[in-house]
Order: structure tokens, then C-alpha cells, then sequence
């Protein structure tokens, strides 16, 4: 359920038929409107509304209820026990943005030469600020009604075109027409007018259906509709855009866009084929089912039915041949790379890209337990079928006693392309692109995730006191190849024989000549059916101009923990020609196995200045590590897994300072070949302190097979680094 308080009509009536094709009914206290020119229709060719307004729209508050247990009256108290909650959004006002808000829509009816009946809207709207003054949430174990995750304004131009046979949701058949272009900026910030803020500036988002690369990205139609699970878009192809800059200022005004400083540049652009979208009413399912002597939690209730109130996405589809995935710097000459000309990773079934996620809000008591980081290549298995097919059983530690958390779950997400080439391009040099046959192997084959966000922020200072206005997290997220690592490290020669089996379904980090000695031969070497781990706990995200804990770090983004982070990462080093990954095929090197698991963590991005010599716009980093003493870095043989060198037990302090990442396109270096520069100091120990108090020692144990070396201590000391890589044509 949504509800609304002192929201004008007109505005309400439009966000009610969109809410409730996906949710109940909405109750309302309105005001009345203070314009009476608002807004006029006109009956000529269709019927067309026009909303144009010098006042803001506002309401108090917006409440989405869930499993109210049949109240159905917009009631945070009560319900379905465990489960109920309000999540609410306060401080709600819609305007103008340099100028009055419009809008205007036309809705017509017609028919094709068919005489198939067809229903249109096309709507466009002038530069449109919605603002959130605070997002928090209500439930029967915790009331954090006086907390925040922060403050959010969406500015917003565009323009939506839709048409489908027999109404605008007639999935049947791919007859609609879809169409959808804006642009703008996401601002948010943890505090009032004056905190600092980060921005998506420069957000172009659009999505139209059309008739593929092949045939030139002209508009075409799909299929709009509705059915048991809810909206479904989809179409056989569709052109999509979605590119932003990553920005910060430290000192603003009030969601301010003068000045910002630019970090880094993302995006997706171009086709995709077979997309689809659906969303759907239904959170996370509460029960479990068994398959044989296995039991597995019940996340989406298709196996017992039982599923919570909530919202469940998914998006899945393939890359057509000018889809690029875009990253490079957003200041400077803007200069950025393109990972273009994806492929299928071999034979790999089903769409190349798949996320489900479901959105919930989760207490203590009850929701997900726990990742099997294991054998099973789907569903999410208890604790005692994960160890009992040799697995390792992650726990969420979600919401417990009187805890709850807004809660996103991915569950058998996967991605099973790789870019083939790679194009430097240079806006200020005539938008030169400069292409390089190679790519960057990052598949996933198994992506789950359980992620609890609190309405709660870091103090300054060098407590780990809490504010009552911020973002704090626990992660849990597995990227797996199932089964493989058990395999590849068994003391079994037969069972080790199998470990590359399905590996075009599985994990893989690697670099790939796309075009090895111009044959077009594709050879890649990195990390193979591999597995991967992070697991963070009171992890809070923050929007900060610095911290009088660790004065020498500059502000931007801060991601930063007192309690425990842990990125685990394990799989087959080595290289092979991508036709034939078989585990015979494969060059097997070492085993590796790392574990950075520490009680202390940070990292922060940050904007530095731009190059006068290159036009360079790098961005800076930092980081610390205090590990707890469990990290570890094993790399074995192959064909015997024992056979080890371990550092161990590892404890202290590590961190990085003054870091860069400069991208540079050929035409600012000497031998015109692009380059990418990562710059930063090592620092060990007593040395890293950013101003503030000196790390302890860092030290650990050396081990090869069952034969231990002793300790190794680094007491303090500053390593610099400076890495540059070039790739020739």
C-alpha cells in the first residue's frame, strides 16, 4: 500500500495509475491546489493535458505498506508479524527546474490499415526537480522514524512515446511502440543544505525498441504488458543509453550543479537483443523446499507459495554488436575507453546477462540466513545441505532482536559475455578513436547477494559513533564457478581431472588478445573458474568533506568499517585458447587463494586536478587495511593442492596514499599509443596514519606444505608505485 499526504490532485492522480499496476490501492489526504490555471484539457486530436505551475507540488509523506496483514490502512503498527513495514519518504516537493514545471501529454486512439484498435500517450516534460528530504522506515521490531539514509533531488527533461494494439498493456503480441528519452542529474547528500554532495551528473537515460544493429537502430515494436508476475516490457531489440559522471562538491548550496568536481565517467550504450524487464508485487519468500536430501531457502515462494509483500525485478538479455560498456574520466578532455564487440563466452546457455533482485524491508527474526559458497549451481542452500556437499556456508547476519533493514537479494544472477575489443576515444582531439584488439574477461557464473542497508551514519572523529542521518550496509556477495575449487584443490588426481568442466558458465578474470598474432586466434591468462567473496559489516557509505580522525585524506566517497570486511578471492591462475577452456586444454600455473579479512577498513574516491600537460582528468584513491589477523595469501601446485606457500595469519596495518588513475589517449603521448597510469604510495605499518594514529606493525607466518618458517614483520616503511600500461595495435 502507498499513501500520501498533502499532495494537489492532479499530481496524485498520475502517480496512482502508475502504483497500482503494481501494488494496493492508495489512500489520500490532498490540499487543494492553489493554481487555478493549473492545468487544461483540450478535446482535438486525442485528448491532451497540460500541467504547468510557478508553485511547487508537495506532499509530507509518501508510505509504502507492507504485509499489513489485511488493514489496508496505511498503519505501521500491527500486521503480518516479522514482516510489516512502512517505508516512508518525507518532505516530497516537485517544481520547476529554471523555470515553471510543464507537462503535457496527449493520449489518442486510432487503428492501423488492419483496423486493429491502438491506444497512444506521448508525454513530454521541461526540466522537472523532485526532491526527497529524508528516506527511512517504520516496522513492528524498530522505529527509525528519526533516521535517515539522506537527501535526494532527481532533475529530469524528456519524453515518452507509447502505443500498443488493444491498450497500452496488451503483452499478447509484439505491437507496442516504446520510446523513452531523458536527461539530467541524481544528487544526494547525508545532511542539510551545505553537506557535502555527490551527483550522477550529466544522467542520460534512454530506452527505445527498434530493429536491431544489423538494421540500422530504427524504431520497431514490442511487446507492453501485464500478466500473473506483473509489468513485463520486452522486444526482440531495443537501443538503450545510460551514462552519467560520477561528481562531488564539499562545500554546495542546496543540491547544488555549479562547480562540481568530475571523477569518473560510466555507462552502457548501444543494442541489446531479446531484453526483458519484469517487475513484480512480492519481496522475499519465507520458507524452504527440499530437492532429494537438500533443502534450499524459499526466496521467491515458487516452491511453498509463501512469499512476502515487496518488490521483485528482473532484467535479462544479449549484447548486440554495437553495445559498449563505457568508463573513462569525466573532466579534462573526457577522455574514455569503450568495451565494444561482446560475445558469448563458448556455448554458454540461456541470455548472456541476468539479474533478479527483490527489494524488502527485513527484521530481526526472520528473512534470508545465509550464501552457500559451494557446489550448487542454483538456489540458495541451508546451512546443513551447503556443508554437506563440501561447501562453506556464509551467514548474512541479517536484522536480529530489534534490528530491521531496508533489504536488496540477488539471487542466480549471471553474466556470460566478454568484449573483444577495446577503443580509446578522445573528445578533445575530434573524437579520435584509437582500437585495440583486446578484452577483459569478467564473467559471472553464479551472482548472489543478500545486502541490509540502516538509515545510519558515521560520526567524525575517531569513535565509531553513530548519526542518525547516513548509509550503513552488510554485504554478503558470492561470484562463484559451483564446485569448481573443491575440485581444482582435492587430493584426488581423478576428481581434480574435472575441475574445468562447465567452465563456460562459470567465474573467470582475465585479459584476452582477441587477435593473437593476427589470426584472430583468442588467447586470454588470469584468474580461471574462480570464486569470489566480500563480506562487510557495519560498512558505512558516506558523502564527506573529510574526517578529523585521518586529516590528510581528502573528501569525496568514503566506504569505511570498524567491524569486520572481507574480500575473498580463489581459482586456477593460468591461460588458454577460449575455444577449448576444457580442463585439459587449460595452462594450469598455481592455485591462488587470498583471504583480506580485517577489522578495519577504507577506501575513498576522490576528484583531483585536471593534467595541464595531457588534459588528463585522473581520479584519486586511499585506502587502509587493519587486518585481523586471519588474512592469507596461499598459492599451490596444481597437481598437488598441499603442496602450498602460505603468508599467514596475517595482522597490522596496510594502506595506500596519494593515489591516481590517469587515462591518456594517444594523441598527448610521445609514441601516440593510449596509456592507463595507477600511481600511489605503499605504506606499512606505523607509516600509514593519514595524520592520525599509526598502524600497528605488520606481520605474519610463512608456510610451505606443513613446514612453517617462522614470522615476518614490517614495521613501517613507504613503498611507491607507479604503473603504466600501453597495449599496442
Amino acid at each position: 500500500m502507498l499513501s500520501a499526504h498533502n499532495v494537489p490532485a492532479r499530481l496524485l492522480h498520475r502517480l496512482a495509475t502508475m502504483t497500482l499496476l503494481v501494488v494496493p490501492p492508495l489512500a489520500f489526504a490532498m490540499q487543494p491546489l492553489e493554481d487555478s490555471a493549473l492545468s487544461d484539457v483540450a478535446a482535438r486530436d486525442g485528448l491532451t493535458f497540460q500541467m504547468e505551475s510557478s508553485n511547487p507540488i508537495s506532499a509530507d509523506a509518501i508510505h509504502w505498506v507492507t504485509d499489513d496483514g489485511g488493514l489496508n490502512n496505511g498503519s505501521c503498527s500491527g500486521g503480518t508479524a516479522n514482516q510489516h513495514a512502512c517505508t516512508v519518504m518525507n518532505d516530497i516537493e516537485i517544481r520547476g527546474e529554471g523555470g515553471p514545471l510543464q507537462l503535457t501529454t496527449n493520449i489518442d486512439a486510432g487503428s492501423d490499415a488492419s483496423g486493429n484498435a491502438y491506444l497512444s500517450l506521448a508525454s513530454t516534460w521541461s526540466p522537472i526537480r523532485a526532491e526527497i528530504g529524508s528516506h527511512t522506515f517504520n516496522t513492528g521490531s524498530l522505529n527509525a522514524s528519526a533516521q535517515s539514509v539522506g537527501s535526494l533531488a532527481v532533475i529530469s527533461a524528456g519524453s515518452l512515446l507509447w502505443s500498443n494494439r488493444g491498450g497500452l498493456f496488451n503483452g499478447a503480441n509484439n505491437t507496442a511502440q516504446f520510446d523513452l528519452n531523458t536527461s539530467g542529474d541524481w544528487i544526494y547528500r547525508q545532511g542539510d543544505a551545505g553537506s557535502a554532495e555527490l551527483s550522477f551528473a550529466n544522467m542520460v537515460f534512454s530506452m527505445g525498441f527498434t530493429n536491431g544493429a544489423a538494421g540500422g537502430q530504427a524504431a520497431a515494436l514490442g511487446h507492453v504488458g501485464i500478466d500473473n508476475g506483473g509489468i513485463v516490457i520486452g522486444a526482440p531489440f531495443a537501443d538503450v543509453e545510460f551514462t552519467f559522471d560520477l561528481a562531488f562538491k564539499g562545500a554546495p548550496t542546496d543540491f547544488d550543479r555549479i562547480g562540481r568536481d568530475s571523477m569518473i565517467r560510466f555507462g552502457w550504450q548501444g543494442g541489446l537483443v531479446n531484453p526483458l524487464l519484469r517487475v513484480g508485487g512480492g519481496g522475499f519468500g519465507y520458507g524452504t523446499y527440499s530437492v532429494g536430501p537438500n533443502t534450499f531457502q524459499d526466496y521467491d515462494g515458487a516452491q511453498t507459495g509463501v512469499r512476502s509483500q515487496g518488490i521483485n525485478l528482473l532484467t535479462e538479455w544479449d549484447f548486440d554488436s554495437d553495445f559498449a560498456l563505457i568508463m573513462g574520466e569525466a573532466g579534462g578532455n573526457r577522455t574514455y575507453v569503450r568495451f565494444s564487440d561482446w560475445q558469448r563466452l563458448g556455448n554458454a546457455p540461456g541470455p548472456m546477462f541476468s539479474l533478479p533482485i527483490i527489494f524488502d524491508v527485513m527484521q530481526g527474526g526472520a528473512g534470508s540466513a545465509g550464501l552457500c559458497m559451494g557446489s550448487f549451481a542454483s538456489g540458495v542452500a541451508s546451512a546443513a545441505s551447503c556443508t554437506a556437499s563440501g561447501g562453506e556456508y556464509i551467514s548474512s547476519d541479517g536484522p536480529a532482536g530489534a534490528d530491521a533493514a531496508f533489504a536488496m537479494l540477488i539471487r542466480d544472477g549471471h553474466l556470460r559475455a566478454y568484449n573483444r575489443r577495446v577503443e580509446v576515444i578522445d573528445p578533445a582531439a575530434g573524437g579520435t578513436v584509437t582500437p585495440l584488439d583486446w578484452g577483459l574477461l569478467y564473467t559471472f557464473g553464479k551472482l548472489d547477494a543478500d545486502i541490509f542497508l540502516r538509515p545510519q551514519g558515521r560520526a567524525d572523529g575517531a569513535t565509531v559513533a553513530t548519526t542518525d542521518t547516513g548509509l550503513m550496509a552488510d554485504i554478503t556477495l558470492l561470484i562463484q564457478s559451483p564446485d569448481a575449487w573443491r575440485r581444482a584443490s582435492s587430493n584426488s588426481a581423478a576428481v581434480r581431472a574435472t575441475a574445468g568442466d562447465d567452465w563456460q558458465t562459470n567465474t573467470h578474470f582475465m585479459a584476452v588478445d582477441t587477435n593473437f598474432q593476427n589470426s584472430g586466434a583468442q588467447y586470454g591468462v588470469g584468474l580461471i573458474n574462480s570464486d569470489v567473496m566480500w563480506k562487510t559489516r557495519d560498512m558505512f557509505f558516506r558523502v564527506t568533506d573529510g574526517d578529523s580522525a585521518y586529516p590528510e585524506l581528502p573528501g569525496g566517497f568514503w566506504m569505511q568499517s570498524d567491524s569486520l570486511t572481507q574480500y575473498r578471492f580463489r581459482g586456477t591462475f593460468g591461460g588458454g585458447d577460449l575455444s577449448d577452456l576444457s580442463a585439459d586444454a587449460i595452462t594450469k600455473i598455481f592455485l591462488m587463494d587470498v583471504n583480506l579479512q580485517t577489522n578495519r577498513f577504507l577506501f575513498t574516491l576522490n576528484p583531483l586536478p585536471v593534467n595541464g600537460a595531457t588534459g588528463a582528468a585522473p581520479i584519486g584513491f586511499n585506502g587502509l587495511l587493519d587486518f585481523d589477523g586471519n588474512a592469507y595469501v596461499s598459492l599451490a601446485e596444481v597437481s598437488s593442492p598441499d603442496s602450498a606457500f602460505r603468508i599467514h595469519d596475517v595482522g597490522g596495518r596496510l594502506a595506500w596514499s596519494d593515489g591516481s588513475i590517469e587515462l591518456i589517449s594517444g594523441q598527448n603521448t610521445g609514441d601516440g599509443l593510449p596509456s592507463l597510469a595507477i600511481k600511489n604510495d605503499l605504506k606499512f605499518g606505523e607509516s600509514a596514519t593519514f595524520g592520525g594514529a599509526p598502524g600497528a606493525a605488520l606481520v605474519g607466518s610463512i608456510s610451505f606444505g606443513n613446514e612453517n618458517f617462522g614470522r615476518i614483520a614490517l614495521p613501517a616503511g613507504t613503498w611507491n608505485s607507479e604503473i603504466i600500461v600501453k597495449i599496442p595495435n
